[in-house]
């Protein structure tokens, strides 16, 4: 059994809610969902007035369950015709194929890159019933994915996948049936589409379209859609034939022959009379009844949409003193809610609404009902607002979410009682740090923001504790670039923080956020912390910033006492630092491609200081740095190179480098974060490290020993931190999570989930470490290399077949090509030799005829043709020059191949006989003199050898030849004895082996 790594979004905390459209509410389910980041959360109020999540992620490889073809791009970009143009341009013919599979094939640029395959939500749509959940992306060719919220349904894999807008989704809208989606582009795209939604299947299709341009938001009234925006408000109503039967005849019986699904029909709208409010700008509606609808405008005027007669009256009801920006309806309460800029939620009683509709004097006369808020609250803007089953959800600028309990009374006054609050970041959150228990907070780990926030938080995403960070300002403000905090490291024991901001301070806080020292440290901004832990209470900090230095401190009663300043160590800002070995060894890393170890030294005052005694010089840029948390300190280190590397601090060199690869898409991406932890392996059975890519914007996990990529999700557009977190359930169980921080202001957890998967084979028992079940990423590929010598023994196989039909075998041997020397460099030869100086030299040696026989040999087949020759010969083709050439090497160059390799085979074991002192064995002699015994009576009989071979080698019998080569063999080890010491006698040997002797 195989079990398999994954890693499981669990919570996100936070959102990335900014207008009402990206929350919704099912009013039959009491479930609301809300967007956060690239997620979808579907929360439910329990019993415990906390949040039961169900996480939506949106991947852009999802296929989805139902194919749904899409009609303004069909795979074969052709011109549509009548009313078939797209609503936002008719001149766009990018291709959409769909298969019947579903396997959705995009031709746009922009979504096979890997920066868009995690993208922002803008708009998300509960059904009345519950059961859909549709989504709508951001950006360039953007998607509208349909979930189904069905508990066995799956979270990752939509029912269906809409992708006829081009610039982003601004609004969507379930009808009151649940059998109609409308979707709404935003300002670029122009795109209002009406999709048919099956109730059983979840299959969608493409029903009517229009342009629309000028709206802002959308809501269903009825049967129609109300579209309101800068000075427009239009009512698209949903006409259908009296009978289901009969079909209208002209653009709507036109079928796409590519899809086979008929052309859309036209939605057709109507704008209304605006009056007075003519240059009014509309920014919420909300339908009440089957036709009517209450509207709001930007300057605070409350009006009422009434359609009874379908002639679309506007009237004016009410007049606010704030800007409206959301509205929703209370059906049990029978209330509108509106939502604004610096006000609590303020409740209008719809009877009040339509009875005033026919002037707003008539609204003087009724009391309206006071809403009496929780006193001392903080009041912001609030963005959406939407209503569960006595329940007010809003939705603020400071990204919090708060569940107010609903309660009236008989004096027709409503109390509003906030029962809980949701807090989060309302900046761009930065990093995240593990926490050790215990702790004053009692917290797993902490999280801070660039606006100075610092929350505590336990495993499952519930907030212990907050407090923020004083920042102070520039002097001079006028040009608009405000103080944010960069860094935030935890002393040991959870005692104490120190914290760096933009302009270059460092502040020494407590734990419960008191500041308790400030030092100027840097000249710019601080990038990054480190601490150590000293004997006693004393520690040990180093930080470093853009001004491309490092400062030491001592941080002692309080205080932050500066050791030691170094400059210049680098020549780029210095992003990373970490101490090793028991904080004898700084370790920095800067983008200049290099890293630095710095030793500690005491100095004669007792003053620590730092001095560097190595650099790591790399050819490609560092983009993050993380010290493993093993005895032994082991930094490691990913590069722009899609590499990560472990480097040995002791040693100062690599020990271990892996491709940061993807079997899933077959391209590695660079690692901009790094994180490691002590993992259990009892439970994953790796050591693993994690790691964000903002190439693709995805959180991967990777076994340190091996390299191989163990699990890949994507949850957030943009990572900024990552850190392992070990905390203790109260049943006394260890659970080991990842937290991710994201610039968006999202937090989301990753449970680490193992998977078993089953495989059967022979003995139907599996062995997991076995390289037979290895992932495919691992195995190697397969390879079965001939030698030299087997493919020997196969060409002289081939070559000994009988008959015409044998084969030829060429040379084992590279051939090899002639040097061309220069007539001015080599002396002539005399007019009565045939040999020049250095044939000369070697005919004076024994064996020197073998070697200029092979010389000759060698000339002979590879004389060049001359220039001339080569001007006049005729140009070949490639297939006669081929063919001549295997003609020439198996008729005449086979046999002379091989008798050159003999020559020097022969040349080298001559030279190995004569230089080695080991001794051959009987039987291997006696097989080398039968052969060569039988080779040279066979040169002799057949005549193939000439005459000054014949010379050369003794012409004799094969005995005298043997006898006169011991003889030569004894006479020169005797003659370097009697010259040499007993030293230099090999020496000697050889050099006689190669000149002649004296």
């Amino acid at each position: 059994m195989i079990r398999e790594t994954t890693i499981v979004p669990e919570v996100i905390v936070g959102l990335t809610t900014s207008s009402s459209n990206a929350l919704t509410a099912a009013v039959d389910t009491n479930a609301f969902a809300f967007c956060a980041g690239s997620s979808v959360v579907l929360a439910v109020i329990n019993s415990h007035l906390g949040l039961d999540q169900r996480l939506f992620c949106v991947k852009s490889d999802a296929l989805p369950v139902q194919t749904t073809p899409s009609y303004y791009n069909p795979a074969t970009p052709t011109k549509p015709a009548g009313n078939g143009g797209h609503p936002s341009s008719l001149a766009r013919y990018e291709t959409v194929s769909s298969s019947a599979s579903g396997d959705y094939i995009i031709d746009s640029p922009n979504r096979n890159k890997a920066a868009h395959r995690s993208r922002s939500l803008t708009s998300v749509s509960l059904s009345p019933s519950g059961k859909f959940l549709a989504i709508g992306e951001t950006g360039y060719r953007p998607r509208v994915l349909v979930f189904s919220t069905e508990s066995t349904a799956s979270k990752d894999v939509p029912l269906a996948c809409l992708t006829e807008h081009t610039f982003g989704v601004r609004a969507l809208g379930f009808s009151h049936d649940s059998r109609w989606l409308c979707s709404l582009g935003d300002l670029h795209d122009g795109g209002l589409f009406l999709w048919s939604v099956n109730p059983k299947t979840g299959a969608l299709r493409l029903d009517s379209s229009n342009r629309c341009t000028t709206a802002e938001t959308m809501a269903w009234m009825g049967t129609s859609v109300i579209s309101v925006g800068t000075r427009n408000v239009k009512i698209w109503r949903l006409e259908r034939p009296s009978s289901p039967s009969k079909v209208r005849r002209g653009v709507d019986s036109i079928h796409d022959g590519s899809t086979g699904s008929p052309v859309p029909r036209t939605f057709a709208g109507r704008n209304c009379l605006l009056g007075p409010l003519k240059d009014a700008t509309f920014t919420c509606v909300v339908g009440i009844s089957e036709d009517t609808a209450v509207l709001a405008t930007q300057d605070g005027a409350i009006c009422i949409l009434d359609d009874s007669d379908r002639s679309q009256h506007l009237y004016q009801v009410s007049k606010k003193d704030y800007r409206v920006t959301c509205i929703t309806l209370d059906r049990s309460l029978g209330v509108v809610w509106i939502g604004g800029e610096g006000v609590e939620p303020d409740p209008l009683p719809v009877n009040v609404l339509l009875s005033a509709k026919i002037g707003s004097a008539a609204l003087e006369e009724h009391k309206m009902p006071e809403v009496k808020a929780k006193p001392n609250e903080v009041v912001s803007t609030i963005f959406a607002l939407c209503c569960i089953d006595r329940r007010l959800v809003t939705i603020d600028s400071s990204r919090s979410m708060r569940l107010y309990d609903i309660v009236p009374d008989s004096n027709d006054a409503i109390h509003l009682t906030t029962i809980q609050t949701l807090p989060c970041h309302d900046s761009a959150i930065l990093g995240v740090l593990s926490l050790s228990k215990p702790n004053e907070s009692q917290s797993d780990f902490l999280t801070y923001s660039e606006g100075g926030q610092v929350l505590h938080w336990l495993w499952d995403g519930t907030c212990t504790g907050r407090y923020s960070i004083h920042l102070g300002q520039p002097l001079d403000c006028h040009t608009g670039v405000l103080n944010e905090l960069r860094v935030v490291r935890v002393f040991p024991g959870c005692e104490m923080l120190l914290a760096g901001d933009k302009a270059g301070f460092l502040h020494l806080l407590s734990s419960r956020g008191e500041a308790n020292d400030v030092v100027k440290a840097h000249d710019g901004a601080v990038l990054d912390l480190v601490l150590h832990k000293l004997n006693g209470e004393d520690s040990l900090a180093a930080s470093c910033g853009r001004d491309r230095s490092i400062q030491i401190f001592l941080v002692s009663n309080n205080k932050c006492l500066l050791q030691q300043s170094k400059v210049n160590e680098h020549a780029g800002p210095i992003r990373r630092l970490e101490f090793a070995e028991k904080g004898n060894i700084l370790v920095s890393m800067s983008p200049d491609r290099t890293i630095v170890l710095h030793r500690k030294v005491l100095r004669t005052d007792g003053s620590i200081a730092f001095v560097s005694t190595k650099v790591m010089n790399f050819k490609i840029t560092l983009l993050a740095m993380s010290l493993l948390p093993d005895a032994t300190p082991t930094l490691l280190v990913s590069a722009m190179d899609r590499c990560i590397r472990r480097i040995s601090v002791t040693q100062g060199r690599i020990t271990h480098m892996f491709k940061a690869s993807d079997h899933l898409n077959g391209e590695p991406a660079a690692i901009s974060r790094l994180s490691t932890g002590n993992i259990d392996k009892r439970s994953t059975g790796a050591s693993m490290v994690v790691g964000f890519s903002s190439a693709d914007r995805s959180i991967r996990l990777y076994d340190l020993e091996t390299g191989l990529l163990l699990a890949l999700n994507y949850g957030q557009t943009a990572t900024s931190d990552l850190a392992f977190v070990k905390a203790s359930v109260p049943g006394g169980q260890i659970v080991d999570r990842i937290i991710s921080t994201g610039l968006e202001g999202t937090i989301m957890i990753w449970r680490i989930a193992q998977k078993n998967m089953k495989r059967s084979d022979e003995d139907g028992t599996i062995d997991a470490h076995s390289t037979k079940f290895q992932p495919l990423s691992m195995q190697r590929s397969l390879r079965r290399i001939l030698s030299k010598t087997e493919i020997a023994e196969h060409q002289r196989s081939l070559q000994s077949q009988a008959g015409s039909d044998s084969i030829p075998s060429g040379s084992l041997s590279p051939s090899r090509l002639r040097q061309k020397t220069s007539r001015f460099a080599i002396p002539a030869a005399s007019e009565g030799s045939d040999l020049s100086f250095t044939d000369r030299t070697r005919s004076a040696h024994p064996f020197a005829s073998i070697g200029s026989q092979r010389n000759r040999l060698k000339d002979s087949f590879s004389a060049p043709s001359s220039k001339s020759e080569q001007r006049s010969r005729p140009r070949r083709s490639s297939t006669e020059e081929r063919c001549r050439h295997t003609a020439v090497n198996s008729s005449s160059s086979s046999i002379a191949s091989t008798a050159a390799q003999l020559i020097d085979v022969l040349e080298d074991f001559r030279k190995q006989l004569i230089t080695s002192k080991e001794s051959l064995s009987s039987d291997t002699e006696r097989v080398l003199l039968k052969e060569l015994h039988t080779t040279l009576e066979l040169l002799a009989r057949t005549g193939k050898k000439g005459d000054a071979s014949r010379e050369g080698t003794g012409a004799g019998s094969f005995d005298d030849f043997l006898a006169k080569m011991i003889d030569e063999r004894l006479a020169l080890r005797l003659e370097s004895e009697n010259r040499l010491e007993p030293t230099e006698g090999v020496d000697s040997l050889t050099e006689g082996s190669s000149s002649p002797a004296a």
